[in-house]
């Protein structure tokens, strides 16, 4: 097995931690970490082979790292706020709904024995899902209003 594979279960550990606890700080973290275990790994492939489809996953990675940018903004409630995460809760669940496609349409031998590419679909699954249980409770006011965290 991959080693990648194992230390990118770090960040979606975090990001696991960051919506159990209610804590947008761990949760951004994870996704930013995750991303940039992905962005080095096909800019590496991209100078490898030159395929310019490793480039194009390697700048939607850096999406993901810029949105997920962690930060400890005080989320006061408003709905300006609530926009915001919006936008970036559903742009996190789509890269990583894209995560999950471009890795069960990958042929085996390509980059990652039948095993890895498992463990990584369910990574990719585990970060689509994480934002919409973010966005419920943020709909639902479950996150608490005015915290540093």
């Amino acid at each position: 097995m991959d080693p990648l594979i194992i230390v990118a279960g770090i960040p979606v550990a975090v990001a696991l931690f960051g919506v159990i606890r209610r804590k947008r700080f761990f949760f951004l973290l994870g996704y930013f970490l995750y991303a940039l275990i992905v962005v080095p790994n096909e800019w590496t492939t991209y100078q490898s082979n030159g395929d310019m489809a490793h480039l194009a996953y390697a700048f939607l990675w850096l999406v993901q790292a810029i949105m997920a940018f962690p930060n400890k903004l005080n989320y006061d409630g408003s709905k300006v706020f609530k926009s915001f995460g919006i936008k970036t809760f559903l742009t996190l669940s789509l890269v990583n709904v894209f995560g999950v496609l471009l890795v069960q349409s990958m042929p085996v031998s390509l980059e990652f024995a039948e095993s890895s590419k498992t463990i990584v679909v369910v990574y990719h699954s585990i970060l689509a899902f994480l934002p919409m249980v973010a966005l419920f409770l943020m709909a639902t006011d479950r996150i608490p209003v005015g915290t540093n965290d």
